[in-house]
């Protein structure tokens, strides 16, 4: 294993160990709304809990894997702003 893949392979535990951990989930939301993320601060998250990886490493497992979990489409669903349109227009 490189060391590009040892930091993909603790990006995906990341993402495993924050769908189960309600504590995580908030220090990670913090980070993260309006569409946008701070990746180092995420990076550094993952540092804390004793897993290292780069952001890119979290970036191309982002960009990779198309399948959300549960707590990341809760994070993209309270990003989107409800809108009302009047199609009686």
């Amino acid at each position: 294993m490189t060391v590009n893949d040892a930091g993909q392979a603790n990006v995906l535990k990341f993402r495993s160990l924050v769908d189960t951990n309600p504590m995580l989930q908030a220090e990670v939301a913090q980070h993260v709304g309006n569409g946008a993320w701070n990746s180092e601060a995420i990076v550094e998250i993952g540092r804390k809990v004793g897993l290292e990886f780069s952001t890119e490493d979290l970036v191309s497992i982002v960009e990779e894997d198309d399948e959300l979990s549960d707590f990341e489409l809760e994070l993209v669903a309270a990003a989107m702003p409800n809108e009302c349109v009047n199609t009686d227009a």
